[in-house]
Parts: structure tokens; sequence; C-alpha cells
């Protein structure tokens, strides 16, 4: 790795967190239009948020320093059957991420049915971001964080680090109260 691509990493780690934490946190949540990896439109709150417990992360395809990470987390997370999460990883570069370069870098980690990747207008990918705390204006700049949030309960935890998939699955219990329901399928 050139220290030029080191470089966003070592900036990452110098301001994120020591270790993984949690933060809760109450996001107002914008219903923009958003395209994914199969090249569907649909609404990021009505379509997939909704009535679901969600995991959030932010990618980009071109990313060689986390976003596989945050990519093998949710891969983690999915083991954890029977967990009910509707996994979603927003690409934070969407003049470049495509459904169909979301679709290539998504295969790599097994996606199943309840995991979906979107992309969309920059002006509407920044709202998400912005209403998640995850908003940067340069991809290679942002840090690793995942959302866990249960439209159903109102909890939510912005989660800042690598966590293992038990310890993911430990937030999707908090957040749930414990009766996350099974999510079959993309969005609607």
């Amino acid at each position: 790795m050139s220290w030029r691509a080191a470089v966003p990493l070592v900036i990452a780690l110098a301001v994120a967190p020591l270790g993984a934490s949690t933060q809760d946190f109450k996001p107002v949540l914008p219903d923009v239009q958003v395209v994914t990896q199969d090249g569907k439109s649909v609404r990021f709150y009505s379509d997939l948020v909704k009535g679901n417990v969600v995991a959030v992360n932010f990618i980009f395809t071109n990313c060689k320093t986390i976003c596989p990470m945050l990519g093998g987390m949710f891969t983690n997370l999915q083991k954890q059957s029977g967990r009910g999460v509707r996994m979603i990883s927003v690409s934070i570069d969407p003049t470049v991420d495509t459904p169909r370069r979301l679709k290539a870098w998504g295969a790599k980690f097994n996606p199943g049915p309840s995991w979906i990747f979107v992309t969309g207008r920059q002006s509407d990918i920044d709202q998400i971001l912005k209403a998640f705390g995850a908003y940067t204006s340069q991809p290679q700049a942002h840090l690793p964080i995942t959302i866990i949030g249960s439209d159903a309960t109102g909890v939510w935890t912005r989660n800042y680090g690598f966590f293992s998939g038990p310890e993911l699955a430990s937030v999707v219990t908090r957040v749930t109260g414990g009766g996350a329901q099974k999510t079959e399928g993309g969005g609607q």
C-alpha cells in the first residue's frame, strides 16, 4: 500500500474513538429516493427502514482501507441467524458507485436477501449521511460507523469502530429489547 493510500486510514484511526464504542441518538430520517444494487428505485425510509430493525454502514467501492472491514462486519452479523436485521450499505460516493459497481463490490461478502446496497443522487445521499451523523465531504475521510436502530422501538445507536458479529448482535438485542423479527428480502 502506498503512503498516499494509507493516509485516509491513518486519519480515520487517529480521530476515531479508541476501540469500539456505542452512542445512542435519535435520527430524523429522510424519505429520499435511492437505487438498490439491482437498479430498483426505492424510498430510503418508507421502503427500507420503516417497521424494521436496520443496520446501516457507509462504504464506497474504490475504498481499500476500512470499507472491506465494514463489509466483513456485515457478513459476520448476517451469520447471526434469526436476528431479523435489514442491512443497508449506503454508498458515500454515488457519482462513481453505480448499482452494477455496488453489486460487484457486495458480491465479495456473499450478501443474503436482507442486505441491500444503495446509491442515488449526491444530495439525497448527503441527507441520509447527515441524518445519521456520518457526513463527510470526502469519501476517503469517512469513519467506520455502523448504525443499528429499530423503527418500532425508536432506539438507535451509532457504533464507532470495528465490531465482531456477536458484538453487533448484542447491540441489535439491546435495540430491539430482544425481539427482532426475521426480515425477508430487500425493499418493497
